[in-house]
């Protein structure tokens, strides 16, 4: 089956943009073409293509593939030993009938973890172009021609899969989150590895001291001597820190739990600050590079994961959040202070009735008449939902926008704002990107951009591998366990 479009991003103020499809990204103008105008696939993608093209005229020449060395068995071992004749076959066990067809069996390669792109963003420019693949935990960096041609620039082998991707205010510096709770501060044009300057100490030659070779001369002593010399060299092998990346690279700040998301913002005196999410409910502020290890505040109310962050460059003292609770979080994120709520899941059962949770995946914002939006997309959920964020802070629902599958990623073109593309997983398509146009207050669709799927770039995958990829935001929920399910378990007299 083909694979839908899973991340979406903006290639500057124009019309514009990339998509990651499986394990490619593609660059399109919604105004000039539907077909993309620049494919770029993983490079170990097309070894293994090519790998396979050689086995398959392998097998068409009559080779077989290379045999697979196994470990024999005891039993092995007593068969092959008891054999005179090697060529020897041994017998067929009675009531078993030998094979009349000497057929072929198709050898088919061990399925790897394939190199999809997990995250995807731009500078506001559109001059480069940041991604992740999620099995080699690569962050990639592409420069933009700005028609479309994406030429790499670098790739830094991550110590930890990324899962939130952010920019600094002058988008030289990337904020790189892992789900270890790390967040890795990196140039994004890093520096050749020639300038970056070793850290390890030179190694100082010192004097012999205590006992040593010269000065025991006992046969006991030499052992015990012996004995502590590889005492020393074990412990100096133990004590070694592991090796960590040679590119340039700082540790900012870290979490306890497994961390969701990262943006950056700033206060009124322009001042920058860094806001992370977690799986244990957390929203931490804490203070810009270069005392990014300064925690300033906690916002503290949601009572499941804080999935997806939204700060308005038009209400930057605003910070809108949500993840696994049925409910948008509206904050005054510098005071800590919870500004409101607004239930989304009683909009969620309009679209699908049945729904009893819900996890929201991404929020952004947009302006139009001097009134700021917020669009959410839930996990498996088949629409947009359009909120409208009030002088008061108080946020009302506008507008459902239903689709023909389910979101996977959204943003925003032009300098207006006034066109939204959704990326859609449609059952049986090869991708699609839906373009909403603003007509006043209104949304409306205008144009489908359909993927192609090349089946030379293209893995196969099934409808279940598939999803394993695209939705797992749901599996950040606890267990009833992991929420105080112990407390429920316990029988009440009436129970009893």
């Amino acid at each position: 089956m083909g694979l839908p479009f899973q991340y979406l991003s903006r290639l500057g103020r124009g019309t514009l943009f990339c998509a990651a499809k499986g394990c490619s990204i593609q660059t399109f103008d919604l105004t000039a073409s539907p077909q993309f105008l620049f494919s770029w696939t993983h490079p170990s993608l097309k070894q293994a293509e090519e790998t396979h093209e050689g086995l398959v005229e392998g097998e068409q020449r009559g080779q077989p593939p290379p045999s697979k060395r196994r470990k024999l068995s005891s039993n092995d071992i007593d068969s092959i030993v008891g054999i005179d004749d090697k060529q020897k076959t041994p017998d067929t066990p009675a009531g078993e009938k030998k094979s009349q067809k000497k057929g072929k069996t198709k050898w088919t390669p061990p399925k790897p973890e394939l190199p999809f792109v997990v995250l995807l963003t731009a500078t506001k420019d559109g001059s480069h172009v940041i991604a992740i693949t999620g099995q080699d935990k690569i962050l990639w960096v592409f420069e933009h021609d700005g028609k479309g041609l994406l030429k790499e620039v670098s790739r830094r082998a991550m110590p930890k899969r990324p899962c939130s991707l952010a920019l600094a205010a002058d988008e030289q510096t990337i904020f790189s989150a892992d789900k270890f709770g790390d967040v890795y501060g990196l140039p994004l044009i890093p520096q050749p590895e020639a300038s970056l300057v070793s850290t390890s100490a030179p190694v100082v030659s010192r004097p012999l001291r205590g006992a040593n070779v010269f000065t025991v001369h006992s046969q006991r002593n030499r052992r015990a001597l012996e004995d502590q010399q590889r005492q020393r060299e074990a412990n100096a092998k133990r004590d070694v820190p592991k090796e960590g990346p040679k590119f340039a690279h700082e540790v900012l700040l870290g979490h306890v739990s497994m961390l969701t998301c990262v943006l950056t913002t700033h206060d009124a005196q322009n001042r920058p600050y860094i806001v992370t999410a977690d799986r244990d409910e957390h929203i931490r502020v804490s203070r810009g590079m270069p005392q990014s290890h300064i925690i300033e505040v906690y916002c503290l109310g949601h009572t499941s994961f804080v999935n997806a962050l939204c700060n308005p460059r038009y209400r930057s003292d605003i910070l809108i959040s949500g993840g696994g609770d049925n409910k948008l979080f509206v904050w005054d994120w510098l005071a800590g202070k919870l500004l409101g709520t607004v239930d989304l899941l009683s909009h969620v059962r309009k679209i699908l009735p049945d729904t009893t949770k819900i996890a929201v995946i991404k929020l952004i914002a947009y302006e139009a008449e001097n009134e700021c939006f917020v669009v959410v997309i839930c996990e498996r959920v088949p629409a947009l939902f359009i909120f409208q964020l009030q002088t008061d802070n108080a946020i009302l629902h506008k507008e459902t926008l239903k689709l023909r599958g389910s979101a996977l990623d959204i943003t925003s073109l032009c300098a207006a704002e006034r066109t939204l593309l959704v990326a859609v997983d449609v059952a049986g398509s090869d991708g699609e990107v839906l373009a909403f146009e603003r007509d006043g207050q209104n949304w409306v669709s205008r144009q489908h951009i359909q993927g192609n799927a090349n089946a030379d770039e293209e893995p196969v995958l099934s409808r279940e591998d598939l999803d394993k990829v695209l939705y797992t935001a749901e599996n950040l929920r606890k267990t009833e366990h992991d929420e105080g399910g112990d407390e429920a378990l316990v029988e009440t007299p009436e129970q009893s």
